[in-house]
């Protein structure tokens, strides 16, 4: 008996482990050498919508098309909201699988639905591209000409269908609900006063209105497609990790599901689905903040990553895998150094891309409107986290760069390049992160070169010390003297009484009184 209870013991804790342990768990992909832990697909596609929107902003810029897919999406997370003509007559759980006779449309219910709802969410396991998208696809769509079928129950057919997607724009505009909580928004929003500063951004580029206001196509475009990649999708890659982090619960290995999805959803916003498995040997394919890093690390000498990879993509994605990890394990506190220094790393590339634009407007005479526009993209990125360690360094970054600067980079290259500088270590960077601006091969440009991180000394004061030896000695007599002092007055003491004893026998009882010297201890 005794021995199938440790038999059965030691089951539930091989079971335990496998459960804890991320190479047992399903594989759903892997994205620029992350592995998923969770379905995300539709979540990686968001690059789409980028790429769509870059499209329609090369050449002539449509602003038109180039707003619909910005705001209302196509690519990614599609998911139909329908009308029921007749309510559930039974609740439905998360997942079940939703189907239009006649029709190849096909889709999960995206949220439990309650007996008596009359509005379902399904999202969509079929094709049904449209959304802004200017190329669309609707053979995959439900619509409100047939039944629909939801977990094998026929419910007729529905009033009404409208798609829905995740766009670009909601990953600001929604930031106000979903991330007021969060640490490195609250720094953006205080730096903005505003809850959709990277909306905001966008759309005055979009529209030629606010600071965008009588600037060119060409900065209007690089103002449009740079703030959409990193400025909205750049902070709600934090949110997601920050998000799995207040879902997570300790000690709890079959609860954290949402949140390893959650940091799955971090890895995929942050890489997008055109990278590939992997980056070795892929072309340059991608839109989205993985992609900018190897730019800028190209541009800065800091490929130093495996396959020559940026040495802040090889960081991010172990960290990320780290995260995971951690996650599925319960061990939601390991996650928080983990996010702080994604938010560190992610940083880099924005400040590399600040300095490379500071430099050509400055430096290098063919520079324009195009330059500066894509420098002051950069600088608004960043600003935020370089004026919670130093406003006056930000002020002095801003007033030169941003798109409508009185006096663009009227301060010049190095007083922008000390300001960042200067802020390094209080943004959990290195002078070697960053490294230098490359002319060519293992040459900087004139000014541009790395700076120096100093690593600061400890000076040791040494001092004369007395052996250990010398102090035992010392200890040891000190000791020894007390006790002889101790048993001298003893001795004396016991002395006296006996001459007293032996002078009142003969007499003299008080000696004393006669003059007679009285006897004292040594000590």
């Amino acid at each position: 008996m005794q021995a199938c209870f440790q038999c059965s013991h030691a089951f539930v804790a091989l079971c335990t482990f496998l459960l804890a342990t991320p190479t047992v768990r399903a594989s759903y992909g892997t994205y620029v050498g992350y592995g998923a832990g969770s379905d995300v697909t539709q979540h990686s596609r968001i690059d789409l919508d980028q790429k769509e929107m870059e499209s329609h902003l090369s050449g002539t810029p449509d602003w038109t098309k180039a707003k619909n897919i910005y705001e209302s999406g196509g690519n990614s997370g599609g998911y139909a909201e329908i009308t029921l003509a007749t309510a559930l007559a039974a609740a439905r759980l998360k997942g079940v699988t939703v189907t239009q006779t006649g029709t190849s449309a096909t889709g999960t219910l995206k949220d439990n639905a309650d007996a008596g709802a009359t509005t379902i969410k399904v999202a969509y396991t079929s094709t049904c591209k449209q959304g802004g998208s200017d190329t669309q696809d609707l053979s995959g769509c439900f619509s409100a000409t047939a039944a629909i079928t939801v977990d094998s129950s026929d419910v007729g057919n529905p009033t009404g269908v409208m798609n829905k997607y995740r766009t670009l724009k909601g990953f600001s505009t929604k930031a106000e609900g979903k991330m007021k909580m969060q640490e490195t928004y609250q720094v953006y929003k205080a730096y903005y006063g505003d809850y959709d500063y990277a909306h905001d951004y966008v759309l005055e580029a979009l529209n030629g209105n606010g600071a965008f206001f009588g600037k060119d196509d060409v900065a209007r475009v690089e103002g449009a497609k740079k703030a959409s990649a990193y400025m909205n999708v750049w902070m709600y890659v934090i949110h997601e990790i920050e998000d799995a982090i207040m879902d997570c619960e300790s000690g709890c290995i079959a609860c954290n599901d949402d949140p390893v999805h959650a940091i799955d959803e971090a890895a995929v916003f942050y890489a997008g689905s055109l990278e590939g498995s992997s980056v070795l040997g892929q072309p340059d394919l991608g839109k989205l903040v993985f992609r900018l890093a190897e730019k800028r690390c190209a541009d800065f000498g800091t490929c130093t990553g495996s396959g020559n990879q940026a040495a802040v993509n090889e960081q991010i994605v172990e960290k990320l895998q780290l995260a995971q990890n951690a996650l599925v394990q319960s061990r939601c506190v390991d996650v928080i150094p983990l996010k702080k220094r994604i938010v560190e790393l992610m940083s880099i590339p924005l400040v590399q891309g600040s300095l490379r634009y500071a430099y050509k407007v400055d430096q290098i005479a063919t520079s324009g409107i195009k330059e500066r526009a894509e420098g002051a993209v950069f600088a608004a990125a960043i600003l935020p986290r370089v004026a919670a360690c130093d406003p006056n360094a930000a002020q002095i970054i801003s007033d030169n760069m941003k798109i409508n600067a009185a006096n663009p980079m009227g301060a010049g290259f190095v007083a922008i390049k000390t300001a960042f500088e200067s802020t390094y270590a209080c943004l959990g960077i290195t002078c070697e992160d960053i490294g230098g601006l490359i002319l060519s091969g293992s040459q900087y440009y004139d000014l541009a070169a790395p700076c120096v991180t100093q690593v600061s000394q400890t000076i040791t004061e040494t001092k004369d010390k007395i052996p250990g030896w010398t102090i035992a000695f010392i200890i040891v007599f000190g000791v020894a003297l007390v006790v002889a002092c101790a048993l001298t007055a003893v001795f004396f003491s016991k002395a006296n009484t006996y001459k007293k004893m032996a002078l009142a026998k003969a007499g003299n009882a008080y000696p004393e009184a006669v003059g007679q010297p009285q006897e004292e201890a040594a000590c």
